[in-house]
């Protein structure tokens, strides 16, 4: 689709805020076809994406965050997934919402069962139809589509008790003025906000942040950054809350171990492995962390 046709539709074509020009699209209820197209270009662009075999941003992300912790992405490209596939079966890893759908997802309506978009409905066994992709209006419905339903209220399950909340590179667009709004309302009830912590990261300033999520601080309680890589479960993987409860509440703060940068995913997920099998051994226990840094770990079984 060319700049021509979005001019026959009577619009200014706006390559930096496609935001923008779909809303103007679909609110003016006059350009059906146009959409449609705008549609399956955008859903085939982003199907056809890949991830490189390094590691990446994803890579860390995933096996920085334990089963309780939760990554909900705007995006529709599949990158989060295939990061997720490479290790999936060797290391436990964080739950997943697609707030806005995803290339990569799929889902059967007749049983509300979701999976990866290549992969059969357990309960039927027919191949998913792909996930819904919401598209930027600025009066979102997200309680229409049942997949974006279900995404949605997993998320607001976890953030409802979450004590630390990240916020990494989304900037809350006007067309998506309902998300901030469901996000902040659910935040609110949240009964450990007092002494949650939130972490803002993004390339902007740390004053335009805090302008940005001000009304979801609590005095104090936030960090600003512009690398997820410096970020606070960069320096504690798979510990973030437990450093921070331990540091706070505590009054006992453990050692920074921060993960090294690798080329090989495979590298990386030996590297946090250590905290994995610290894990499997003492679910259910009771028993607390050790706080013991990677680094340790792997000095001990060197000698």
């Amino acid at each position: 689709m060319g700049a021509g046709q979005i001019e026959e539709a009577g619009l200014e074509p706006n390559p930096e805020d496609f935001e923008a020009l779909y809303d103007d699209l679909a609110t003016s209820g006059q350009h059906d076809t146009v959409i449609v197209e705008i549609e399956s270009r955008v859903r085939d662009y982003f199907t056809h994406l890949e991830l490189p075999p390094t590691a990446t941003v994803y890579d860390y992300l995933l096996l920085s965050l334990r089963p309780k912790d939760l990554i909900a992405t705007f995006n529709w490209d599949p990158l989060l997934v295939q990061a997720f596939r490479r290790h999936a079966g060797f290391i436990s890893m964080p739950q997943l919402a697609f707030l806005h759908g995803n290339v990569a997802v799929g889902f059967c309506d007749t049983h509300q069962k979701c999976g990866w978009h290549d992969e059969r409905c357990p309960v039927c066994k027919k191949l998913f139809s792909p996930s819904s992709l919401l598209f930027p209006v600025r009066n979102k419905d997200y309680k229409a589509q049942p997949f974006i339903r279900s995404q949605w209220a997993l998320l607001e399950d976890l953030l409802e008790e979450a004590y630390f909340f990240t916020i990494f590179g989304y900037r809350a667009p006007t067309t998506d003025a309902a998300a901030r709004s469901l996000l902040l309302r659910v935040w609110s009830k949240n009964r450990t906000r007092e002494i949650a912590e939130i972490e803002m990261i993004d390339t902007r300033s740390a004053e335009d942040l805090r302008r940005t999520w001000e009304d979801f601080i609590v005095r104090s309680h936030s960090i600003t950054g512009d690398d997820v890589m410096r970020s606070y479960t960069s320096w504690h993987p798979r510990r973030s809350c437990d450093a921070l409860f331990a540091a706070t509440m505590r009054n006992d703060p453990w050692g920074d171990d921060r993960l090294p940068k690798f080329e090989d995913p495979v590298e990386l997920r030996a590297w946090v492995e250590p905290l994995w099998r610290e894990e499997s051994h003492l679910r259910g226990s009771g028993q607390q962390f050790s706080g013991r840094p990677c680094r340790e770990w792997h000095d001990e079984s060197s000698k």
